[in-house]
């Protein structure tokens, strides 16, 4: 995009260091309109709505001015204006500030520190970036983990996925597998992977609907899908940032999100993906191992766990004794769904590549998976509504020279 193109779209930080602002502003002159703004709330709303930024950089050094805190203005701001692109200058030490700040809509974050040029450069990215969005609230996401590996999620993730997708647009519901390896995705579907989370991520700046819906597999219900990593990647490990830099990227792409979610059985993950997701079902068998396990997914001081953590009992036999109230009051959540043991039927519908929600819609199995699926849909946390333009693009410069295809 040329400089003159770049002119059109004004640029506010929201600071009360002057000195720093204003040091700021003299580079982001370069390359768009730049406006300083005191991050009192009335004042700021004020300017915002005046002069229409696509760009808003919030200082975090900023603690709290009146009756709100630096990250209460920015999640206001995000309500009230979705389509324009929030960045936080803070701490990257911070993980706490990053994740308060990915909470309240922030679509990227530098350090404070970082040089003028640097952050520039970054605004002139997003700049050339600036697109009209669908809607003023991003995607639902679904993440679905047990407490340990082959307790049901993962074709409980699959099913639920395809059953929604089947009740959408085509392309509007994405299965992000954390968990399976593409070439059983491949199996399940009966679909050709060649396009997986490591090439997304190389190609994170430039990503939009369009061009994704032209590489990524998308099965006959409609349904996308997006592995970890296909047969021919690398096999570097990709972190809990980058997952989450993805995630929040894609929120704004796909109305709902299906996360086949292993990954947050790591405690270090958890800190990152949790606040992008709107709902977690906990997948659980009626035995006491299950249970234990899945007691360390749960962050023991949730404050509101029922909004967003779920029980969903699998492979579900009524002569075992534990029962699923037994284990919802143990975990501490409440129960979403019992999805009944069916082996043999999904043995069957995984060798002939279609989800048993669709190949069988009458089965027990597949009418457990759409009564789960209202249930949830239906219920999608207060504060997941209030800050659902959630789009975390951050750490870009230090991702671009790790991450590899």
């Amino acid at each position: 995009m040329s400089t003159s193109s770049l002119q059109q779209h004004p640029a506010v930080i929201v600071s009360f260091d002057d000195d720093y602002a204003a040091r700021i502003a003299r580079e982001l002159e370069k390359v768009c309109p730049t406006v300083h703004v005191s991050p009192l709330l009335k004042t700021l709303h004020a300017s915002v709505e005046s002069l229409q930024p696509s760009i808003i950089i919030f200082d975090l050094q900023t603690i709290k001015t009146e009756d709100h805190t630096i990250f209460e203005i920015m999640a206001t701001l995000n309500e009230g204006f979705p389509r324009a692109r929030k960045i936080g200058l803070g701490r990257q030490s911070m993980p706490s500030q990053i994740i308060s700040a990915m909470k309240a809509g922030a679509c990227d974050f530098f350090d404070r520190d970082a040089n003028p040029e640097e952050i520039r450069d970054a605004v002139g990215r997003h700049l050339s970036q600036v697109r009209s969005v669908r809607g003023e609230r991003a995607g639902q996401v679904i993440a679905l983990v047990s407490g340990r590996e082959n307790e049901g999620e993962i074709e409980l993730g699959s099913n639920l996925a395809a059953h929604l997708a089947s009740n959408k647009a085509k392309g509007d519901v994405l299965l992000l597998d954390l968990t399976m390896e593409a070439s059983q995705l491949e199996i399940e579907f009966n679909v050709e992977v060649t396009y997986s989370v490591r090439d997304a991520l190389d190609e994170l700046l430039r990503l939009d609907k369009s061009a994704l819906m032209e590489v990524l597999a998308k099965h006959s219900s409609g349904l996308c899908l997006l592995p970890l990593a296909t047969r021919n990647s690398s096999e570097d490990e990709i972190s809990p940032q980058q997952l989450a830099t993805l995630l929040g990227a894609l929120r704004n792409l796909f109305s709902t999100i299906v996360i086949n979610a292993g990954c947050l059985r790591d405690k270090y993950c958890q800190q990152y993906l949790l606040p992008l997701c709107d709902r977690v079902l906990i997948v659980c068998t009626q035995t006491l191992g299950s249970v234990r396990a899945a007691r360390e997914i749960v962050p023991p001081n949730e404050a509101t766990p029922d909004e967003k953590f779920g029980l969903v009992v699998a492979k579900y036999d009524p002569d075992i004794e534990l029962v699923p109230e037994q284990i919802s009051s143990r975990l501490g959540i409440p129960l979403a769904g019992i999805v009944p043991t069916a082996w043999a039927s999904l043995a069957n519908s995984h060798n002939i590549g279609t989800p048993l929600v669709l190949s069988s819609p009458g089965h027990r199995y597949s009418r457990a998976v759409r009564e789960l699926a209202t249930g949830v849909m239906h219920v999608v946390p207060a504060t997941a509504a209030k800050h659902g333009a959630v789009a975390l693009l951050g750490w870009w410069t230090q991702l671009k020279t790790r991450v590899v295809t």
